[in-house]
């Protein structure tokens, strides 16, 4: 199979899409670390930072600020939201195709943090987690919407 954010770009895999621009798709993470876990993903194949095209690069952190302003007026992340991107294969990047990862924390959520680490890819729990995707997208969308 190809990369499976190239396929999500070009419409062939469905995704739960926030955003998308020129540059950026803005979607849930399908194996979310915490609840409204967004994924900003390039349009352009980028397996690393430095394979993005200057100007896109560029943007990646002012996208950034804005989908964390979202994902605060929804209630996530109010205090902290980690940013993070795995920058190739030996930093755990597991789709060679540059993503920043935004995850929203909460105070004394690390237990939990730690354990969906452990089991993210599991099967355990699939349809309620789709079920919150769903409510989170719809909720994140509608702040998103409001900014255009």
């Amino acid at each position: 199979m190809d990369c499976v954010f190239c396929a999500i770009a070009e419409r062939r895999l469905p995704a739960h899409r926030l955003y998308e621009d020129e540059d950026f798709i803005v979607l849930l993470d399908i194996f979310p670390m915490r609840p409204a876990h967004v994924l900003i993903v390039s349009h352009v194949h980028a397996p690393f930072l430095r394979d993005l095209p200057p100007p896109v690069r560029e943007r990646l952190l002012t996208l950034a600020e804005r989908i964390a302003a979202a994902l605060r007026e929804a209630g996530f992340g109010k205090n902290g939201i980690n940013l993070l991107i795995n920058d190739g294969p030996d930093s755990n990047q597991h789709v060679p195709h540059l993503h920043l990862h935004l995850i929203p924390r909460r105070p004394g959520d690390l237990p939990a943090l730690l354990w969906r680490l452990l089991v993210r890819f599991l099967p355990m729990g699939r349809k309620r987690i789709e079920a919150r995707l769903q409510d989170e997208a719809e909720r994140l969308r509608l702040i998103l919407g409001k900014e255009n």
